[in-house]
């Protein structure tokens, strides 16, 4: 234990700073990025450059996130699917990154009453991630049709 306290003194003492403790202690930290960034490098993969996503494959979000979006039970299910609930990202980098999606990558225009995503409301809902997608996905979409 000695020489682990005189590594991690020395980290401190030549420049490693909190960020250098932490990687010492192995603590992961995730950087602050842009939502445009956020999206390229945790969604766009999958999602595609333009949200998209891959035919039969994972759905477009081009034509739902914002209807989901208007509805408590779509909230809901885009903050427990698995891209959301296992992000790296905090729960503030998340709501922020939703936001921005919604602004940017929609075919839907945003209503004036569209109520931002929020860390709070992230924090609720992403720690319990859907097992059954698709079942939950396509109810949805026919509950939105049948308002």
């Amino acid at each position: 234990m000695t020489g682990y306290r005189t590594f991690l003194a020395g980290v401190l003492i030549f420049g490693g700073g909190a960020l250098g403790a932490e990687i010492a202690l192995g603590i992961e930290t995730t950087p602050a990025y842009s939502a445009r960034v956020n999206y390229q490098l945790q969604c766009m993969g999958c999602h595609g450059a333009d949200g998209s996503g891959e035919a039969g494959r994972v759905p477009s979000i081009r034509r739902t996130l914002v209807p989901f979006s208007l509805v408590p039970e779509g909230r809901e299910f885009v903050l427990r699917v698995p891209g959301i609930a296992q992000s790296a990202l905090n729960d503030h980098d998340v709501a922020v990154l939703l936001n921005w999606m919604a602004r940017n990558l929609s075919d839907v225009p945003l209503p004036d009453n569209f109520v931002e995503y929020t860390a709070l409301e992230v924090s609720r809902f992403r720690h319990n991630p859907l097992t059954t997608v698709k079942t939950a996905r396509e109810r949805l979409l026919r509950n939105l049709l049948t308002r």
